[in-house]
C-alpha cells in the first residue's frame, strides 16, 4: 500500500532554466515502488555551469539506485545510506576529474513507505506540505543555511532573510566533505498525510523568486495539480515586487495524497511564526541556536559565461556501476572486512566528537538530538562491521573498549 494510488495526475515533476542561467544546474527524479518505498528527490548543484550540473545529477543518481537496489532495515538508514553514498560518487568523480573540484550540490528526499512519510535534506532547497482542507502551507524543513542562523538567533526576520546578500551561503551540502550529516524527520518519527495534502519539494529557484504566500495561494486554487506546478513555474520566472524573478533555474515536485487512512495531518512546521498553526494538526515551532558549521557559497547568478557540458554518457554510467558495485559488494575477506571496520570506527568517532561539541557550545535540543542519532547510526555501522571483521579475521582482533 502506498499515499498515493499510483495514479499520474497526483504526481508534478519539472525544471526549467530560468531568466539568467545559460545551464540548468537542477536535477529531479522519481521512482515508484523502490524495495524502500515511493522516492521523490530534487538536487540544486553548485560550482559553475558543467560543476552543478554535473553534481546534481550524480547525486539524484545515485540516490535512486541505492534506494532500488536494496531494502534497508529502517527509512532513516535507508535516506541516510543514499545520502552518504551521494556524496561519496560526488567527491570521488571531483577527485579523478579536476576541472570538477568545488562542485557540490543541495538534495531534498521525500521516501513514502506504506501510510508514512519519510523526508532528508541538505542545503536550502525545501520540502513544504500544503494541507488541501485547512488551505495552509507549511514548511517541513528548516535551510542549513547562514541566513537560517540570523532567523533562529532573532537578528533578522524570515522576510529579510528571503531577500538579505547572503542569502546564498549554506551550511551544508553534498561534495564538499566526507562527514556530512543530513537532516531527517523530527525526532525522526514518520509524518502522516491526510487524503489532499500535497508534497512540494523545490529548489531556492522557487522558494527564492516568491513567498510562502504566494505559493499557498496557487495551490488553493481550483486547478489539476500540472496546472498548479505549471503556474508556480511561471510565478517564479516572473518574481515579486522586491526581486525579479527568474534568477536562478527552478525545479520542483508536487506529490498529492489520496490514498492515506490518517484522518489528521501530523507533522513538524519550521513555517514563520506569524502564519498560524491549528494545534491540532501542527507540532509547536522550536527555535535551534545557530549551527556552527562550515559556510559554502552557492554560485550568484550570471549568465555571461559561455559553457558546454563535454562529459560523455557512457563513461559516466560506467563510472557509476563501478561505484555503486564497490560500495554494495559483500566485503568478504579480512583485508576488506578490516577496512571497513576501520572506516565505521573513524567515522563513529568524529560523530561522537561533533555531539560532544554541541553540547559544550551549548546549542539547541534538536541540533544535539540530530547529532546524537547521528553518532549511535554510526556505532551501529560499526558495530556491525566489527563482527563481519571478527568473522572472516577469525576473532584475532583488538578494538578500542572506550565507554562512551
Amino acid at each position: 500500500m502506498s499515499l498515493i494510488s499510483g495514479n499520474e495526475s497526483k504526481i508534478f515533476a519539472k525544471g526549467v532554466i530560468g531568466n539568467v542561467r545559460k545551464a540548468q544546474e537542477d536535477s529531479h527524479g522519481f521512482k515508484l515502488a523502490t524495495p524502500n518505498g515511493d522516492l521523490f528527490v530534487v538536487c540544486d548543484g553548485m560550482g559553475g555551469h558543467v560543476g552543478g550540473a554535473m553534481a546534481s545529477k550524480i547525486a539524484v543518481d545515485s540516490i535512486v539506485s541505492y534506494m532500488d537496489a536494496d531494502k534497508y532495515p529502517t527509512p532513516i538508514e535507508a535516506l541516510d545510506g543514499a545520502l552518504q553514498f551521494a556524496n561519496m560518487q560526488i567527491l570521488g568523480y571531483a577527485a579523478s576529474h579536476p576541472e570538477y573540484k568545488g562542485m557540490g550540490t543541495t538534495a531534498c528526499i521525500v521516501l513514502i513507505q506504506g501510510d508514512d512519510v519519510w523526508i532528508a535534506h541538505v542545503g536550502d532547497s525545501r520540502i513544504y506540505l500544503y494541507l488541501e482542507k485547512e488551505n495552509q502551507l507549511h514548511r517541513i524543513t528548516k535551510d542549513h543555511s547562514y541566513v537560517q542562523t540570523l532567523v533562529d538567533a532573532g537578528e533578522i526576520t524570515d522576510e529579510e532573510a528571503e531577500h538579505h546578500p547572503n542569502k546564498n551561503r549554506i551550511m551544508k551540502a553534498l561534495g564538499i566533505k566526507p562527514e556530512m550529516q543530513p537532516t531527517f524527520n523530527y525526532e525522526n518519527k514518520p509524518i502522516h498525510p491526510k487524503n489532499g495534502d500535497v508534497f512540494l519539494i523545490c529548489s531556492d529557484g522557487l522558494s527564492g523568486m516568491i513567498s510562502d504566500r504566494t505559493i499557498a495561494r496557487v495551490m488553493g486554487e481550483k486547478m489539476t495539480l500540472q496546472e498548479k506546478g505549471d503556474k508556480l513555474i511561471e510565478l517564479a520566472m516572473v518574481g515579486e515586487t522586491v526581486v525579479p524573478g527568474g534568477q536562478d533555474n527552478c525545479t520542483l515536485e508536487l506529490i498529492e495524497v489520496d490514498n492515506s487512512n490518517w484522518k489528521t495531518s501530523e507533522f513538524k512546521s519550521y513555517s514563520p511564526k506569524n502564519i498560524v498553526q491549528p494545534e491540532n494538526t501542527v507540532q509547536k515551532v522550536s527555535v535551534e541556536a545557530p549551527p556552527q558549521k562550515q559556510e559554502i557559497r552557492k554560485d550568484p547568478p550570471s549568465g555571461k559565461k559561455s559553457v558546454r557540458i563535454a562529459v560523455s554518457a557512457v563513461v559516466v554510467l560506467l563510472a557509476f556501476g563501478a561505484a555503486f558495485w564497490w560500495f554494495t559488494k559483500e566485503h568478504d575477506t579480512c583485508e576488506t572486512a578490516t577496512k571497513e571496520y576501520e572506516k565505521w570506527e573513524s567515522a563513529e568517532a568524529t560523530a561522537y566528537k561533533e555531539l560532544q561539541d554541541a553540547k559544550d557550545k551549548g546549542m539547541g535540543e534538536e541540533e544535539i538530538r540530530e547529532r546524537k542519532s547521528f553518532w549511535q547510526d554510526r556505532k551501529t555501522k560499526k558495530d556491525t562491521a566489527l563482527k563481519k571483521k571478527e568473522k572472516f579475521c577469525q576473532g584475532s582482533v583488538k578494538t578500542n573498549t572506550k565507554n562512551k
